[in-house]
Formats: C-alpha cells, sequence, structure tokens
C-alpha cells in the first residue's frame, strides 16, 4: 500500500575550509496536510510556517486557510493543515450555479445547495474528493425503469422525465395506434413499468355459409302433427371482408366492412297439416243391473257423435 506522504530529503552542505559540517540542523519534523495529499519535511529550528512551505515547494493563495498562521514557528512534529479555497461549477439537469467554498469536499457543495442523491443518481467525482479551483460538478438523477416491448423485458436507467422522453431517450419508436402503458405523458417513478402493445390492423376476406329460410305451406288433407319436406333448403355462401385488429400479434377484434354474395340461398319449403283428429270429449260408464259387473260405456267424440262401447 502505498503511503499518503511525501517525504522530503534533508539536504546538507559543505564548508568553504573543506571540512564536512551541517551547514543548518534540521531536526524539526513537520507535517503538512494538504487536502488528501500528506507530506513529511525535515526543517532547522525556529522556521516558520510560510517558509516551511517555501521549502517543500507548496505555494498557497491569498484565499486559502492556512493553520497555523504563516508566521507562526514550527515546532518538531507540527502539523500544517491547508485548505483550499476553490470556486467551482454545479452543474444539476439544466441548471449550472457558481459555488465557492474552503476546505470542502464535493458532498458539502451538494449539502450547501439542497441536492439530494437518490440510488441510480451519478456524480461524476467521489462525494469526498476535495474541491480544486475551476472544478465542474455533475449531478444526473436517474431512475431505473423497466420497459417490455416487443416480446422483451428490459431494465434502464434513465435521465428522462415521462415516458414520451424515456422512449426518446431508447430509441423506441411508437406508432399511433399502439397501446402505451401507462400513457406518453406520464412522469417516472423509480420502478416504474412501461408496456408497449403493438397494434396492427389488416383485412381479412373469408367465405361463410348462409343459412337457408323455411317457408310454412299449410294443407287441410293432413292433420296438424303432420308435416312433410317440399322443398329441401340449400345453404348459400359470401365472402366478407372483416377489418381485423391484432395486439402483440394476436387477434384482439374485428369488424366486417364489406360482404359479397357469391350464392343466394334456396329457402326450405315445409308442408304442415290443419286438420284436427277425433279426440274423446267425454267416457261414461254404465253398468247391468243384473249384477253380472258387465256394462256399457257412453264416449262422446269431439266431432260431436256418440259411440256405445260394452265391457
Amino acid at each position: 500500500m502505498k503511503s499518503r506522504y511525501k517525504k522530503i530529503p534533508v539536504l546538507f552542505g559543505l564548508c568553504a575550509a573543506g571540512l564536512l559540517t551541517a551547514c543548518g540542523a534540521k531536526n524539526t519534523q513537520v507535517h503538512i496536510m494538504d487536502g488528501r495529499q500528506n507530506t513529511e519535511i525535515l526543517v532547522a529550528g525556529n522556521t516558520t510556517v510560510a517558509e516551511v512551505l517555501k521549502e517543500a515547494e507548496i505555494t498557497v493563495d491569498d484565499k486559502d486557510t492556512v493553520t497555523p498562521a504563516l508566521d507562526s514557528v514550527v515546532k518538531n512534529q507540527s502539523e500544517i493543515q491547508i485548505e483550499r479555497h476553490a470556486a467551482v461549477t454545479l452543474v444539476e439537469g439544466d441548471q449550472t450555479e457558481k459555488v465557492e467554498m474552503t476546505g470542502k469536499t464535493v458532498q458539502d457543495v451538494l449539502d450547501e445547495k439542497g441536492v439530494e442523491l437518490r440510488q441510480h443518481d451519478y456524480v461524476n467525482h467521489s462525494l469526498d474528493a476535495y474541491l480544486e479551483d475551476g472544478m465542474e460538478i455533475q449531478v444526473i438523477h436517474r431512475l431505473a425503469v423497466t420497459i417490455q416491448v416487443d416480446g422483451e423485458t428490459k431494465e434502464y436507467l434513465t435521465e428522462a422525465q415521462n415516458v414520451a422522453d424515456l422512449l426518446e431517450e431508447q430509441s423506441i419508436a411508437v406508432d399511433k395506434k399502439d397501446i402505451v402503458k401507462p400513457g406518453m405523458e406520464r412522469e417516472l417513478s423509480e420502478g416504474t413499468k412501461v408496456v408497449i402493445e403493438r397494434v396492427s390492423v389488416k383485412q381479412v376476406v373469408e367465405k361463410e355459409k348462409v343459412p337457408f329460410e323455411t317457408e310454412v305451406e299449410y294443407s287441410g288433407s293432413m292433420y296438424s302433427d303432420e308435416s312433410v319436406e317440399k322443398t329441401p333448403g340449400v345453404e348459400g355462401e359470401k365472402e366478407v371482408t372483416y377489418e381485423v385488429t391484432y395486439v402483440d400479434g394476436k387477434e384482439d377484434h374485428r369488424k366486417a366492412v364489406s360482404e359479397k354474395m357469391l350464392k343466394e340461398p334456396v329457402s326450405q319449403v315445409v308442408t304442415k297439416g290443419t286438420k284436427q283428429r277425433r279426440r274423446i270429449v267425454s267416457k261414461q260408464k254404465v253398468e247391468d243391473c243384473d249384477g253380472s259387473g258387465h256394462g256399457y260405456y257412453i264416449i262422446t267424440w269431439s266431432d260431436g257423435k256418440v259411440e256405445y262401447q260394452d265391457y
């Protein structure tokens, strides 16, 4: 694992007399915290913060915050904290805003401007990244949605606001006859499912049977409960043109738009009788007076005739 610290080597010089001596004892260790860049350096005693930064080749701007102050004298194991001032640009959708902060992170900018991130939103920098001057922070709000179309169901991360924008974003063409659920103007939310039903209309020509009619003739020579087919019926045939509507390839409904008679049907002719059959109106039993158990019936028919029948 790489150290976060940048170590500055200790430098020694040679005196003019040729003797090897230390030209200045560097025995004060200082830690410099500059955002996420940490530097360790050895300096001579009685060195100020400004001198330490100069020796470490670290420059600061007037708007940067340095702790302790630049004219402070460092001690061994001192820590210098640099908070950089940064002017950044926040881009959220079609909104752009300039923001200036010192020693802050990307998350601090979002908090300051009330930007709330959802599960699938995208930010082009790490949220804990320290701000740098000129940085552009892009926030893209995205939703996880599902589209079911043409026999497939897929999930998408989208920046679209409504169903129409989503379909345009994903280059999904929709005909004016197609059914889109929910509607094209419906606003999207997390987990929205969009179902597109493809609708097509075709003309279909079919031949169909035409049923025959039955005509009845009446005859007084036949009883009312009798009938006979005089002429057999024959079905006709017609050609019907339908306008058939299909939804996702399956027939949904149809309507007839025209028809042509190919063969006229022949009516069936049936003869039915009208004559009423004779029936018994009453039947009276009369016993003989001799006690033999015999006697006769007096039968009255519907035509008014009376008959006697022994028993």
